[in-house]
């Protein structure tokens, strides 16, 4: 008798949630200050260090809104 896998037939595979950002509006000064901040937040070196506000922060960018729309 041939022994199963207990694995599924293929691994599943995530995606990454922060691999599709938020892109700031270009010339828009609160979505480069959200942007600015989003970086700090995930500066591994600096003391601010804070993964979860970086998420926030992306989110709080893609809600920006612009008479123009976003592109």
């Amino acid at each position: 008798m041939a022994l199963r896998s207990a694995l599924p037939e293929a691994p599943v595979s995530l995606t990454d949630p922060l691999d599709e950002v938020a892109k700031p509006a270009p010339g828009c000064d609160v979505c480069g200050a959200l942007a600015r901040q989003r970086e700090e937040a995930l500066d591994a070196s600096g003391r601010f260090y804070d993964p979860s506000k970086a998420s926030d922060l992306l989110v709080e960018i893609g809600r920006h809104p612009h008479k123009e729309g976003r592109k």
